[in-house]
């Protein structure tokens, strides 16, 4: 049963960008999200007459006539830049905006952008939840051009690779079985983000943490619902975390600067069980700001579930740095819960920062058409793309 905004004390709006975000988002407001809003975005009718809950708003009548973009994300931010004024009347007092998008096409590729950035002007926290396409669609250097473009105007962008789902599977895993644990990975990611969004909590991790964590922070991040049974639950949860094709968790642990995590667990779940566990990611993380949530499900029985939003890095040196870096891996085995020192806030006040290169928009005039050569919108700097890499 889909929330009220009254029953949500965090006003979110979900909103979903072309083929892929449409499927997530309605299947989000089946399984019962908390969002005030779920909005279904596309120039594609069919894709939207699949849309069952979720609020549809059709782009580009009279350019697409109901089509789809043809992968043409040109035509997918052009389609949005129409409606401007209509898909910002949608988040009219809204505090979170969650924007799923699948980076294949024209509206997710290239709209997906213009909505994050009318939802920030809006005054709205916006994370876009961006769906890497399967390396075999072959369209690579497109998506990384629309996640440039989603990291300048979002205040966070949450990449979730189907191919990393893919090269987690058994050999002669059909296609149908690919796609629907790559689905059901997302779907399970962003449900465990709508428990965090919940005020009922044993401990509360309010929208004052997440917005302190993410806000203004221009860059990607990762995130994943992970769910272990057994004896060991603590180590356990920590080892597939470490494992987990979404979250590059050995990669990116040691450099984290803030991380967002909600537990759940049934009326078993035991103080010990939590403290275990933290003492074993402040290990893994010891310059990062931990927000934890903590609820009780009685759903889970003898499981014990975790949320985890990291944020990438905002600095390219530090990323560089990860790539290069000869270190041992992070092991769990190596990780005690004493072992961590009281661990200091971030608070985005000290250390050098690297200002990002903004695609300025061009207020009232950015409701103009585009200026197009070649299949190429010129008002796009040109660092964006031809997906340049600036020193």
């Amino acid at each position: 049963m889909m929330q009220t905004e009254s029953d949500n004390a965090v006003n979110t709006r979900v909103i979903g960008v072309g083929a892929a975000g449409l499927r997530v988002v309605d299947k989000l407001a089946v399984l019962g999200f908390p969002a005030a809003q779920f909005l279904a975005l596309d120039t594609d009718c069919q894709e939207l007459q699949r849309c069952q809950l979720a609020e549809r708003l059709q782009l580009g009548e009279t350019t697409r006539l109901g089509w789809g973009c043809s992968g043409d994300a040109g035509e997918g931010a052009k389609a949005v830049r129409s409606s401007r004024e209509l898909i910002a009347a949608h988040f009219a007092e809204t505090d979170l905006a969650i924007i799923v998008a699948g980076l294949g096409g024209g509206m997710g590729g290239g709209g997906a952008a213009v909505v994050a950035e009318i939802a920030a002007e809006c005054g709205a926290l916006v994370m876009v939840v961006a769906i890497e396409p399967f390396a075999l669609e072959h369209h690579r250097n497109d998506a990384d051009l629309s996640l440039q473009r989603l990291s300048q105007v979002a205040d966070t962008v949450v990449r979730l690779s189907n191919q990393a789902v893919l090269e987690q599977q058994r050999d002669g895993c059909s296609l149908p079985e690919c796609l629907e644990a790559a689905n059901n990975l997302i779907l399970e990611s962003l449900l465990g983000l709508g428990r965090l969004m919940r005020s009922d909590g044993l401990l509360n991790a309010n929208f004052a943490h997440l917005h302190s964590i993410v806000q203004g922070q221009h860059g990607e991040s990762t995130m994943a619902t992970i769910d272990v049974a057994g004896d060991a639950r603590s180590r356990a949860l920590m080892d597939a975390i470490l494992a987990h094709p979404f979250l590059r968790a050995a990669e990116h642990l040691r450099q984290a600067k803030g991380l967002i995590i909600s537990l759940a667990g049934s009326e078993s779940l035991a103080m010990a069980e939590v403290e275990d566990f933290m003492g074993l990611l402040k290990a893994a993380a010891p310059e990062a700001r931990l927000v934890l949530g903590v609820h009780e499900d009685p759903g889970l029985k003898q499981y014990l579930s975790a949320m985890i939003l990291l944020p990438f890095p905002s600095d390219p040196m530090l990323t560089q740095t990860l790539q290069i870096e000869e270190s041992e891996p992070i092991s769990v085995a190596e990780l005690q819960p004493g072992e961590a020192d009281t661990l200091p806030l971030f608070d985005g006040s000290t250390g050098q920062q690297q200002l990002p290169l903004v695609a300025v928009s061009k207020g009232k005039f950015d409701k103009g058409e585009p200026t197009l050569h070649a299949g190429e919108d010129l008002d796009v700097p040109t660092f964006l793309r031809r997906n340049m890499i600036l020193n």
